[in-house]
Protein backbone atom coordinates (compact mmCIF):
# COMPACT_ATOMS: atom_id res chain seq x y z
CA UNK A 1 0.00 0.00 0.00
CA UNK A 2 1.51 3.34 -1.03
CA UNK A 3 0.55 6.78 0.23
CA UNK A 4 1.14 10.10 -1.46
CA UNK A 5 3.33 12.68 0.20
CA UNK A 6 0.38 15.10 0.07
CA UNK A 7 -1.75 12.71 2.16
CA UNK A 8 1.01 12.24 4.73
CA UNK A 9 1.72 16.01 4.85
CA UNK A 10 -1.98 16.74 5.28
CA UNK A 11 -2.22 14.27 8.14
CA UNK A 12 0.76 15.92 9.87
CA UNK A 13 -0.70 19.40 9.33
CA UNK A 14 -4.10 18.33 10.68
CA UNK A 15 -2.48 16.79 13.75
CA UNK A 16 -0.53 19.99 14.38
CA UNK A 17 -3.71 22.08 14.18
CA UNK A 18 -5.59 19.82 16.55
CA UNK A 19 -2.76 19.51 19.04
CA UNK A 20 -1.77 23.18 19.04
CA UNK A 21 1.79 24.41 19.36
CA UNK A 22 4.51 21.88 20.03
CA UNK A 23 6.19 21.54 23.38
CA UNK A 24 9.75 20.40 24.01
CA UNK A 25 10.36 16.83 22.83
CA UNK A 26 7.02 16.69 20.99
CA UNK A 27 6.67 13.84 18.52
CA UNK A 28 4.46 14.64 15.54
CA UNK A 29 2.32 11.74 14.43
CA UNK A 30 -0.42 11.64 11.81
CA UNK A 31 -3.98 11.73 13.11
CA UNK A 32 -4.69 8.44 11.35
CA UNK A 33 -2.19 5.62 10.85
CA UNK A 34 -3.02 3.61 7.76
CA UNK A 35 -2.27 -0.12 7.64
CA UNK A 36 1.08 -0.83 6.03
CA UNK A 37 2.62 -3.95 4.52
CA UNK A 38 3.72 -6.73 6.86
CA UNK A 39 7.09 -8.37 7.36
CA UNK A 40 6.76 -11.89 5.89
CA UNK A 41 8.67 -15.16 6.09
CA UNK A 42 10.34 -16.36 2.88
CA UNK A 43 11.27 -18.38 0.82
CA UNK A 44 8.38 -20.32 -0.59
CA UNK A 45 8.42 -24.03 0.11
CA UNK A 46 9.10 -23.62 3.83
CA UNK A 47 6.52 -24.37 6.52
CA UNK A 48 6.44 -20.71 7.53
CA UNK A 49 6.24 -19.15 4.03
CA UNK A 50 3.96 -16.10 4.00
CA UNK A 51 3.45 -15.95 7.77
CA UNK A 52 3.85 -12.47 9.24
CA UNK A 53 6.01 -11.01 11.99
CA UNK A 54 3.97 -10.38 15.13
CA UNK A 55 4.19 -9.76 18.86
CA UNK A 56 2.79 -12.42 21.20
CA UNK A 57 3.24 -11.22 24.77
CA UNK A 58 6.57 -9.58 24.01
CA UNK A 59 7.95 -12.54 22.04
CA UNK A 60 8.66 -12.21 18.32
CA UNK A 61 6.56 -14.74 16.42
CA UNK A 62 5.29 -15.62 12.96
CA UNK A 63 1.49 -15.82 12.63
CA UNK A 64 -1.17 -15.63 9.92
CA UNK A 65 -2.02 -12.00 10.76
CA UNK A 66 0.97 -9.93 11.80
CA UNK A 67 1.75 -6.32 12.61
CA UNK A 68 0.60 -3.74 10.06
CA UNK A 69 0.68 -0.39 11.89
CA UNK A 70 3.73 1.00 10.16
CA UNK A 71 7.42 0.43 10.78
CA UNK A 72 10.06 2.66 12.31
CA UNK A 73 13.56 1.95 10.97
CA UNK A 74 15.23 4.71 13.00
CA UNK A 75 18.56 4.39 14.78
CA UNK A 76 19.30 0.91 13.38
CA UNK A 77 16.06 -0.52 14.72
CA UNK A 78 12.79 -2.10 13.74
CA UNK A 79 9.94 -0.62 15.73
CA UNK A 80 6.16 -0.40 15.60
CA UNK A 81 3.80 1.28 15.32
CA UNK A 82 5.44 3.83 13.10
CA UNK A 83 4.45 6.79 15.25
CA UNK A 84 4.74 6.96 18.16
CA UNK A 85 6.90 3.86 18.31
CA UNK A 86 6.17 1.90 21.46
CA UNK A 87 7.88 -1.42 20.82
CA UNK A 88 11.22 -2.38 19.27
CA UNK A 89 12.49 -5.73 18.01
CA UNK A 90 15.45 -6.52 20.26
CA UNK A 91 18.01 -9.31 20.06
CA UNK A 92 18.63 -11.04 23.40
CA UNK A 93 22.27 -11.85 24.06
CA UNK A 94 23.00 -15.58 24.18
CA UNK A 95 26.05 -17.82 23.88
CA UNK A 96 24.02 -19.95 21.45
CA UNK A 97 23.90 -19.27 17.69
CA UNK A 98 20.11 -18.78 17.97
CA UNK A 99 19.40 -15.48 19.69
CA UNK A 100 15.90 -14.90 21.13
CA UNK A 101 13.96 -11.99 19.65
CA UNK A 102 11.70 -9.93 21.90
CA UNK A 103 9.54 -6.83 21.51
CA UNK A 104 10.03 -4.10 24.08
CA UNK A 105 10.88 -0.59 25.03
CA UNK A 106 13.39 0.96 25.12
CA UNK A 107 15.18 0.10 21.91
CA UNK A 108 18.27 -1.92 22.84
CA UNK A 109 19.15 -3.30 19.39
CA UNK A 110 20.57 -0.74 16.98
CA UNK A 111 22.17 -3.18 14.53
CA UNK A 112 19.24 -3.96 12.21
CA UNK A 113 19.52 -3.15 8.51
CA UNK A 114 15.87 -2.63 7.67
CA UNK A 115 13.72 -0.87 5.12
CA UNK A 116 10.82 -1.52 2.80
CA UNK A 117 11.42 -4.07 0.00
CA UNK A 118 14.42 -5.66 1.67
CA UNK A 119 15.34 -8.52 3.97
CA UNK A 120 15.67 -7.80 7.68
CA UNK A 121 19.37 -8.24 8.52
CA UNK A 122 21.32 -8.08 11.76
CA UNK A 123 24.67 -6.44 11.13
CA UNK A 124 27.83 -7.92 12.59
CA UNK A 125 28.68 -7.37 16.25
CA UNK A 126 31.60 -8.49 18.42
CA UNK A 127 29.85 -11.83 19.04
CA UNK A 128 28.42 -12.76 15.61
CA UNK A 129 28.69 -12.05 11.89
CA UNK A 130 26.06 -10.33 9.79
CA UNK A 131 22.98 -12.52 9.34
CA UNK A 132 19.61 -12.37 7.59
CA UNK A 133 18.74 -15.92 8.71
CA UNK A 134 16.12 -16.64 11.33
CA UNK A 135 15.02 -19.76 13.16
CA UNK A 136 11.27 -20.37 13.55
CA UNK A 137 10.18 -23.04 16.05
CA UNK A 138 6.85 -24.37 17.27
CA UNK A 139 6.19 -23.47 20.92
CA UNK A 140 5.68 -26.32 23.37
CA UNK A 141 2.71 -24.48 24.94
CA UNK A 142 0.33 -25.18 22.02
CA UNK A 143 -1.47 -28.45 21.36
CA UNK A 144 -1.47 -29.81 17.80
CA UNK A 145 -5.09 -28.68 17.38
CA UNK A 146 -4.34 -25.17 18.66
CA UNK A 147 -1.32 -24.90 16.38
CA UNK A 148 -3.32 -26.12 13.36
CA UNK A 149 -6.06 -23.55 14.05
CA UNK A 150 -3.68 -20.63 14.62
CA UNK A 151 -0.03 -21.33 13.81
CA UNK A 152 2.42 -19.38 15.94
CA UNK A 153 6.15 -19.89 15.46
CA UNK A 154 8.67 -18.45 17.94
CA UNK A 155 11.48 -16.51 16.22
CA UNK A 156 15.22 -16.42 16.86
CA UNK A 157 18.05 -14.72 14.99
CA UNK A 158 20.21 -17.50 13.53
CA UNK A 159 23.84 -16.41 13.53
CA UNK A 160 25.67 -19.45 12.14
CA UNK A 161 23.15 -21.04 9.76
CA UNK A 162 23.09 -24.36 11.63
CA UNK A 163 19.81 -25.81 12.87
CA UNK A 164 19.74 -27.09 16.47
CA UNK A 165 20.17 -30.83 17.04
CA UNK A 166 19.33 -30.79 20.75
CA UNK A 167 17.48 -28.54 23.15
CA UNK A 168 19.24 -26.02 25.38
CA UNK A 169 18.27 -23.23 27.80
CA UNK A 170 17.51 -20.86 24.89
CA UNK A 171 15.20 -23.38 23.20
CA UNK A 172 13.54 -24.64 26.40
CA UNK A 173 10.05 -23.40 25.42
CA UNK A 174 10.04 -24.67 21.82
CA UNK A 175 10.15 -28.01 20.02
CA UNK A 176 13.70 -27.85 18.66
CA UNK A 177 12.95 -30.63 16.15
CA UNK A 178 10.30 -28.41 14.54
CA UNK A 179 12.69 -25.52 13.87
CA UNK A 180 13.05 -24.26 10.31
CA UNK A 181 15.38 -21.71 8.79
CA UNK A 182 13.73 -18.67 7.19
CA UNK A 183 14.28 -15.06 6.15
CA UNK A 184 12.10 -12.03 6.93
CA UNK A 185 11.18 -9.70 4.08
CA UNK A 186 9.79 -6.24 4.74
CA UNK A 187 7.20 -5.87 2.02
CA UNK A 188 6.32 -2.62 0.30
CA UNK A 189 2.74 -3.43 -0.64
CA UNK A 190 3.46 -5.37 -3.81
CA UNK A 191 3.47 -9.10 -4.31
CA UNK A 192 5.56 -11.32 -2.07
CA UNK A 193 8.64 -12.56 -3.91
Amino acid sequence: MKFSSALVSSAFAFTSLVNGLPGPGTVYCPAVIMPTPPVVALPSGTLVYGLELSNQGGVATLTKAGLEAGWNFGNGGLGYPWCPTSSWLNIVDSIRPWKPLVWGSPQSTTTWKAGYSQYLTATATKTYSESSDFLACKPLSLTAAEFAAAPKWTLFLLTDGVLPTATDETLAKVDYQSCVKTKLFITSGGAII
